[in-house]
């Protein structure tokens, strides 16, 4: 009979897949930073709970060996058998493999998307279906693991999250049918009534009110800014400056905190070198929005070209995520830029008549409140709390996409003029000058966009930093623009349009990417129409070997 709690369970700790947001299956990925600091902590967890371990079985690809050789060594067992296996290899996921998961939602329709990838009955072109995954799992828990259980060894086994979540379904007497996205955790040692509680406490309606949140955060944002405008014409009830600038901070915070638990700690700390070659383009865009600023006397103008002198929004790197681009380059940038930007700033009010605390006092506010003190908290619990983080992010990172949605509505909401109506209707004489402010933001973002897309193209076009650069140039930090110059007078109408023009960009912009995706996928469709759907099969069975001959480079 097999021992209890006998044999456990470890999906592998975070990769370069996981942290940019597409798919790998059978592709060899490595594990990112927070990977390998997750795979201590599993080595750690293994330590505390005291259990010991005659074999371990991990897939054939490297993430799995590596994740299991750091935990292992953590714990002090490294020296005992490695067995792999590519029957425990993950999924292979066709033409999704390698494919950005929130444009193949958007390109396929979030239904069809859910189908093709958890259905039993449908899978991607060219990719495994489900059963056939559900089957060689099946069979290598009889056939492998439960003869070597019933002989009295102990267990442990490193693959991926689909296996491990067949493995789930197997422990519980679920059917393949039964089966949703479990959202498995990276790197937490499990039981087999671990798993088996586990999957039975995932919520699926939490995850799909989570997923489609995302999916239609574009949409909803737009949304929430038509209502903002409806409420203010019926209510008319305005909000207090200083609290629209601190329910901006709150919500701005609750967005940074979610986005930066997501982010590469190392990569942040990075991010601050001053010889970066992007850096040549902004700072000739700060110099001449600098000089511009200097010149112009006029409030309007002068608030128009502050708005070139921001630094990209702190959503840029999640854009990078939801379109597909590097990821690396926008956290770069935008982490760079707002430190760089409010120097910039600063220098040239001390060169003007404007008053340092009607400008650059609420910009600091959002700064420190809603970026710099989230992404530390942030920051801090990743690094301690890996495991734990990267389950917290997971589940609970939709609360950051609402809180954006929050603050299109309440940004919306706050700078629509009560006769929004009537200036509409042409019935008040502000009309023209309400029209006008409108024609000369459009124009702004056009420019913001083209001179966004220059800059794109100005590097290698099929690089996938590219869009990284376009996203970081197109999506200047609006929120922090708004609270920097909403204390001026004469610029209500401005930034009523901005906020307009800056929200319905993000939906232009995911339109295109959404549709140059498209073209990709279709061309790749059209290529492999006639080819059969491939299986991952092992034909030599399980593979021992020592975890001294792995040559796993850990760094």
């Amino acid at each position: 009979m097999e021992r209890k709690d006998s044999i456990y369970f470890i999906r592998h700790g975070e990769t370069h897949a996981n942290e940019q947001n597409y798919l790998a299956g059978g592709i060899d990925v490595p594990l990112s930073d927070l990977g390998k600091r997750q795979a201590k902590e599993a080595g750690r967890i293994i330590l505390k709970k005291g259990l010991k371990f005659d074999e371990v079985h991990t897939s054939d690809l490297s993430r799995t060996k590596i994740t299991a050789f750091i935990a292992l060594k953590e714990a002090g067992q490294e020296n005992i058998p490695f067995i792999e296996s590519a029957e425990v290899r993950e999924r292979n996921f066709g033409i999704f493999a390698k494919k950005n998961k929130n444009l193949l939602k958007k390109s396929f329709g979030y239904g069809a998307y859910e189908k093709k990838l958890h259905s039993p009955l449908e899978f991607p072109e060219s990719g495994e279906t489900f059963k056939d995954m559900y089957e060689r799992v099946y069979k290598y828990y009889y056939n492998v693991l439960l003869p070597r259980l019933k002989s009295g060894k102990s267990i442990l086994v490193v693959c991926h999250k689909y296996i491990i979540e067949m493995f789930a379904l197997i422990f519980a007497e679920l059917k393949v049918e039964d089966y949703f996205d479990f959202r498995l955790p990276n790197a937490k040692p499990m039981s087999k009534k671990d798993l088996i509680n586990y999957i039975k406490s995932e919520s699926k309606l939490l995850k799909e009110i989570s997923d489609r949140i995302t999916y239609c955060s574009s949409w909803i944002i737009i949304a929430a800014a038509f209502f903002a405008i409806l409420a203010k014409a019926a209510i008319g009830l305005p909000l207090n400056k200083f609290a629209f600038l601190i329910t901006t901070c709150v919500f701005l915070g609750i967005s940074t905190f979610f986005i930066s638990l997501s982010l590469n700690t190392s990569c942040i700390t990075h991010s601050f070198n001053l010889k970066k070659p992007f850096l040549v383009l902004w700072c000739l865009k700060f110099v001449l929005a600098g000089c511009l600023f200097l010149l112009f006397k006029d409030n309007v103008a002068s608030s128009l070209v502050m708005l070139f002198l921001m630094p990209p929004a702190f959503t840029a790197p999640t854009l990078s995520l939801l379109w597909g681009g590097s990821l690396y380059l926008a956290i770069e940038k935008t982490f760079l830029l707002s430190l760089l930007s409010p120097l910039v700033i600063c220098c040239l009010l001390f060169c003007t008549n404007n008053s340092f605390y009607i400008l650059f006092i609420p910009f600091l506010t959002v700064m420190f409140f809603s970026m710099i003190v989230p992404t530390f908290i942030a920051q801090s619990i990743r690094i301690k709390k890996p495991v734990e983080s990267a389950k917290f992010a997971e589940h609970w990172k939709w609360l950051g996409v609402s809180s954006i949605i929050l603050l299109s509505f309440l940004s919306i909401y706050h700078f629509t003029p009560t006769n929004i109506f009537d200036l509409w209707l042409g019935d008040l004489e502000n009309s023209a000058l309400f029209f006008k402010q409108g024609i000369i933001v459009l124009l702004l973002f056009l420019f913001i966009k083209f001179f966004a897309y220059s800059a794109s193209m100005s590097v290698d076009k099929n690089a996938s930093y590219t869009t990284d650069i376009y996203i970081c140039h197109s999506t200047p930090n609006i929120f922090l623009w708004i609270n920097c110059i909403s204390f001026q007078p004469d610029i209500y109408y401005i930034v009523f349009w901005i906020v307009i023009a800056f929200f319905m960009g993000i939906l232009l912009d995911e339109t295109y990417f959404v549709y140059r995706f498209n073209r990709i996928v279709i061309s790749e469709k059209t290529c492999i129409a006639n080819v059969k759907p491939a299986r991952v099969c092992s034909t030599t069975g399980p593979k021992s070997l020592k975890a001294d001959k792995l040559h796993i480079p850990i760094g």
